[in-house]
């Protein structure tokens, strides 16, 4: 109960905000879309603070072998979660592609980060 109402607490604020009659279908996938962009980076960057969280875990954990297990499959599975998004990312781009769909629904890019020098 405890996390839901923390949940309910972090999310309400933006459902109350984008409360809006909806008037069709349209209206409805349009807010589906901008739901699922929202989510998608953020699932992206909890993948990546897993990983490094893992390698953390496995470096500073070197001489305790439960701890540094830990670690390792913490590593595996943020590496898994990476892969299979950018995975479905670009075989849903693909698909969007090879189909013809264009419009207002598209699929939005991932995240580039600017390395400063190159």
């Amino acid at each position: 109960m405890k996390k839901f109402i923390i949940g309910m607490m972090l999310v309400g604020p933006a459902v109350a905000s984008a409360a809006t009659v909806l008037t069709g279908i349209a209206d409805l996938v349009n807010s589906v879309q901008g739901i699922i962009s929202l989510l998608i980076p953020l699932l992206m960057g909890l993948a990546v603070v897993a990983f490094f969280w893992g390698l953390v875990k496995y470096i500073a954990n070197a001489s305790d072998e439960a701890a540094k297990e830990q670690g390792k499959t913490l590593m595996i599975w943020g590496m898994v979660a990476i892969f299979v998004m950018v995975a479905l990312w670009g075989i849903l781009g693909w698909a969007q592609t090879q189909l013809g769909l264009t419009g207002t629904i598209t699929t939005s890019t991932p995240p580039a980060f600017a390395v400063p020098g190159v």
